[in-house]
């Protein structure tokens, strides 16, 4: 063990929290559901939100203390590798759903009107993209809507729409927002 002799010559001050998280605000979310422009248009959580939210819903999970999967994490070192686990989800389906690229549809001039030209693909190749984007889309929206329902359970938040399904519908209609 290393010691450092250290004597302070200034006054030590304890800090006070401005907002004490030990007091969490029960029974409500702390912001709407359409609050995401609260701190601008260019805060980290919005684009994050916007353009990634697995990111954000993996953070969320490491928090909440559960796995990739969105169940309650039994041990310690399952949830903390869950932000890691979800990132290396979303990494491969990236890297599968770039392999299995189709190019979209051109619109194209035939006798005298435009016309959809799909491009020469496998059916094969079509269908396995189709699949895996299905795939990876009832991951997000099952995890998600697990999710939302542990925050609301933990927080003692009741359902104010769509009763019985709300976590699921907001998991669905507008999972940037969720």
């Amino acid at each position: 063990m290393i010691t450092v002799p250290f004597t302070p010559t200034m006054k030590v001050v304890e800090a006070i929290p401005i907002n004490n998280r030990s007091t969490a605000l029960l029974g409500h979310w702390k912001d709407g559901l359409c609050d995401c422009c609260k701190f601008g248009c260019f805060h980290p959580h919005l684009w994050y939100a916007w353009c990634c939210p697995v990111v954000l819903m993996g953070q969320v999970l490491t928090r909440m203390k559960m796995n990739w999967l969105g169940d309650a994490a039994l041990e310690e070192t399952e949830w903390r590798l869950t932000f890691r686990k979800t990132l290396y989800a979303l990494i491969g389906y990236g890297v599968l759903r770039n392999m299995f690229y189709v190019p979209p549809p051109t619109m194209q001039f035939v006798d005298g009107h435009y016309e959809k030209v799909f491009p020469d693909v496998p059916t094969w190749k079509i269908t396995i993209r189709n699949v895996l984007i299905f795939t990876f889309s009832i991951y997000v929206l099952t995890v998600l809507t697990k999710l939302r329902r542990a925050v609301r359970a933990k927080y003692s938040i009741p359902e104010e729409r769509c009763l019985g399904c709300e976590d699921f519908c907001c998991s669905f209609w507008c999972t940037c927002c969720t």
